[in-house]
């Protein structure tokens, strides 16, 4: 059963520098990108490839082992939709972030 856990401070998170979390045990990167948080599983589909390091280009996540592109936003690999990443829904509440896993 999902339930909703705290991650860490908002004030923590730098604007468009993704960062990784241990969260109920999944290893997950979180975004903030013009003022919303993104968080979504931290390793590529594609060979396992943590996106820790990647660039991030407007709502785009490069993978920083192979260049593979996804959007934050809904997961999905730019180049074929139906590979993805699984996301996670987040709040942020008295300026604490917390991700539903």
């Amino acid at each position: 059963m999902a339930s909703w856990i705290i991650a860490t401070n908002e004030s923590e998170l730098k604007e468009g520098e993704p960062a990784d979390y241990e969260i109920g045990g999944k290893n997950i990167l979180l975004i903030k990108k013009d003022g919303e948080i993104f968080a979504l599983n931290n390793n590529c589909p594609h060979m396992n490839c943590p996106f820790t390091g990647g660039k991030l280009e407007d709502h785009t996540l490069f993978c920083p082992c192979h260049k593979w592109a996804f959007d934050i936003r809904t997961g999905e690999y730019l180049v074929a939709p139906r590979l993805k990443v699984e996301i996670y829904e987040t709040k942020v509440e008295d300026g604490k972030v917390s991700v539903l896993v």
